[in-house]
């Protein structure tokens, strides 16, 4: 791992600065991620004692994911991740004695470790970095190093001015795409934080995107099209946005495509929230569009939030077979602790919807009640509905008692949904023996409540007994 270009980082700090980088990655939010963590520290120890040369990528992946066979590209994406922990402390330590020059900061950091294996600053070979921010911090860089030298040893004066030129345009292009990147984070705190700080980045966008030599760069164009779409109301917005996101998908990294598809996710999921339908078609599009585009096997971006969100939508738009595969094919990749429950509470999901309940029945059967709390939940949800639809009476009325003990005495749920479940309880258990003559009071009830899940099954059913 030596020759490597983070071994050479390693290799180079003293014990004093690697004390200080383990003090920062473990106390940090990187801390959040056991994976970063354990890499970093067994990168550390073998550094430490000046060993890099003993470490070898199988030792270093085993010592990161420990219980998981070596693949090579989930140890690649982990160590560039590493590399950006990194380059944060560092940006953080030199923050700390008021330089702000952060592009400078790092690029002297690189000169300084002389690193020029598979670095991506690396001029003397010509390549495209996969990282959209590296390429343009890449290309400011190639410039700056290029204008240096010929403004050093050129006795043309027009090639002097021509270098500053070519060094101050790719600098503000660098830093406006730095701006445009940062800016969408500032735009998901607008509505708690108003400053002015905020309307000075407000006109710096506008100046950004009225820019005619942008026009032409799809990165940018892609970022001007999210923070429209941020700031709009207008549904047009995001499928401008969604087109440019799918139309230069080859040029993001992964994790600027899952980024990326955040977003879409995120405006589609809000826009079925409000009661706008036709998003649910938007959103099964959009898995289509990620099975295809095999965003699904981007390593660590699968998991079992994930599934259940894919097959919701799958079981919304009566799709039962997508969904029965798209289980058969994606849960494996989940942690050994989620897999059975992840895939036995969603194949019961399918039986359920194809009112299949007995074999729904014996799928809630083989999910770990105990393990996770959201698993937990839903599946006691799920099973009361079997129960209902199976006029199993006493069993029903059990559930309801135990469940409604349960939810009371949690100490994870939320308040609002121990609320929402708490309500559904209370209105399923008056449905199951509603009388005629209070059907219209329960059914108007049910309409306004605006704290209840399976709120529109709860409706489905009301209008059963109302025919």
């Amino acid at each position: 791992m030596k020759q490597s270009v983070i071994g050479e980082i390693y290799s180079t700090w003293s014990k004093m600065e690697l004390k200080k980088l383990n003090k920062f990655i473990t106390t940090s939010h990187w801390s959040r991620s056991e994976t970063i963590v354990h890499c970093h520290q067994c990168l550390a120890a073998y550094a430490a004692k000046d060993k890099l040369d003993d470490l070898n990528k199988e030792v270093l992946f085993q010592s990161t994911y420990p219980h998981d066979d070596y693949n090579d590209s989930k140890l690649r994406f982990t160590l560039n991740r590493l590399l950006e922990a990194i380059k944060e402390f560092i940006l953080l330590e030199e923050n700390e004695k008021k330089n702000i020059h952060s592009e400078k900061i790092w690029m002297d950091f690189i000169q300084n470790k002389k690193l020029k294996k598979n670095i991506l600053y690396n001029i003397e070979n010509e390549f495209t970095p996969a990282n959209s921010l590296d390429r343009y911090l890449f290309s400011y860089y190639k410039s700056f190093i290029e204008g240096s030298y010929q403004f050093q040893f050129s006795s043309n004066v027009e090639v002097k001015f021509n270098s500053l030129i070519s060094m101050s345009k790719k600098a503000a292009q660098f830093s406006d795409y730095v701006f445009l990147r940062q800016y969408c984070l500032l735009i998901t705190f607008s509505n708690i934080y108003k400053s002015s700080e905020l309307q000075i980045a407000e006109s710096k966008f506008v100046e950004i995107k009225e820019n005619a030599s942008y026009m032409a760069l799809p990165e940018f164009q892609t970022y001007i099209a999210l923070i429209e779409m941020l700031h709009s109301t207008e549904h047009e917005h995001y499928f401008q946005y969604k087109d440019l996101v799918f139309k230069n998908l080859a040029l993001w990294d992964n994790e600027d495509k899952i980024n990326f598809i955040s977003f879409l996710l995120n405006y589609s999921t809000a826009q079925i929230n409000k009661g706008h339908v036709k998003f649910i078609d938007e959103q099964y599009e959009l898995f289509l569009i990620f099975e295809e585009q095999n965003i699904f096997n981007i390593p660590n971006y699968i998991n079992n939030t994930k599934i259940n969100n894919v097959i919701h939508i799958f079981l919304r738009k009566k799709d039962y077979e997508r969904a029965e595969d798209f289980i058969k094919r994606y849960v494996e990749m989940l942690g050994k602790d989620t897999i059975d429950s992840c895939r036995h509470f969603n194949l019961a999901r399918i039986r359920f919807e194809k009112s299949l309940y007995k074999d729904s029945l014996r799928e809630l059967l083989q999910v770990d009640f105990g393990r996770d709390a959201f698993y937990s939940i839903n599946s006691k949800v799920l099973l009361l509905k079997n129960y209902y639809e199976l006029r199993e009476s006493d069993a029903f009325a059990s559930l309801i008692t135990s469940f409604k003990e349960y939810i009371k005495k949690n100490k994870i749920v939320s308040e609002t949904h121990k609320t929402s479940i708490l309500n559904y309880l209370r209105i399923v258990d008056k449905i199951y023996a509603v009388t005629s003559g209070k059907v219209k009071k329960l059914e108007e009830e049910i309409k306004n409540h605006t704290q209840i899940v399976e709120k529109n099954w709860l409706l489905d059913k009301i209008a059963e007994k109302i025919k």
